[in-house]
């Protein structure tokens, strides 16, 4: 019987050569008359895609973009609560009066609105633009502290940080990463249909090949447990605070 091995725990590159090297033990044998060559070439298949679309992880060029976007609209935002503040102290009563009426408008949003998530954030500057596009009390009172360009600024920032981050969705979706994960399910699957096989054939025992095909590779299989073992010690060793 093939030792078990978790094949979820191996890291892409060591599930990419593990399969490579079970593949290699199986090879040096006539699968076609051991009738486990169409098995064989499934999960040949499968790995090789998988080969193809690895790379290590880059990042997304996108993410920088975001980032940006989101500085741009904070910038916006902040700028124009800071001047509506310091309009809410003019001697003028007129000003302080549109000041005070913007300022009701913003403290329904709450103080951090900056300091939400991503589409929080856009959710919440959307409500705001248009709650001041829709009343004319707020109409006025932006005319009256000369905040149009502020404004616009804002709605313009805030349409570019969604549009990106539509593109980043999107391209998160169509990720190696995404197909990776896919593949390594129909991969572990087409290694334990192979393995099946080979262990069922090697239960009759007609033929000794099939019980060497599986000693070999119970060796390597145990190589593969004693990296997931020693990389799961290292970890909870890691998170055991130092006794002083």
């Amino acid at each position: 019987m093939f030792e078990s091995i978790h094949l979820t725990n191996l890291r892409h590159n060591e599930f990419i050569q593990f399969i490579i090297n079970y593949l290699e033990i199986l090879s040096k044998n006539d699968l076609t008359a051991l009738k486990l060559q169409p098995q064989s070439d499934n999960l040949s298949a499968l790995i090789a895609s998988m080969i193809a679309l690895y790379k290590p992880d880059k990042g997304s060029s996108i993410t920088k973009i975001l980032l940006e976007d989101d500085n741009r609209r904070d910038k916006s935002l902040v700028g124009i609560q800071t001047v509506i503040n310091a309009y809410t102290y003019h001697f003028d009563a007129e000003i302080k009066e549109s000041a005070d009426v913007l300022t009701a408008s913003l403290k329904k949003y709450g103080t951090a609105i900056t300091k939400q998530n991503y589409q929080g954030e856009t959710a919440t500057v959307n409500s705001i633009l248009d709650e001041w596009k829709r009343e004319s009390a707020f109409v006025n009172a932006i005319n009256k502290l000369a905040l149009t360009d502020w404004v616009v600024e804002l709605g313009t920032a805030n349409t570019q940080f969604n549009t990106d981050y539509l593109d980043r969705a999107k391209e998160d979706a169509e990720s190696p990463e995404i197909k990776i994960v896919d593949l390594r399910k129909q991969i572990i699957q087409a290694y334990y249909e192979l393995s099946n096989r080979v262990n069922a054939f090697a239960t009759i025992g007609e033929v000794e090949t099939y019980t060497d095909m599986v000693k070999h590779s119970n060796s390597i299989i145990e190589k593969y447990n004693a990296v997931i073992v020693a990389r799961a010690a290292k970890t909870v060793e890691e998170e055991i605070p130092t006794q002083e």
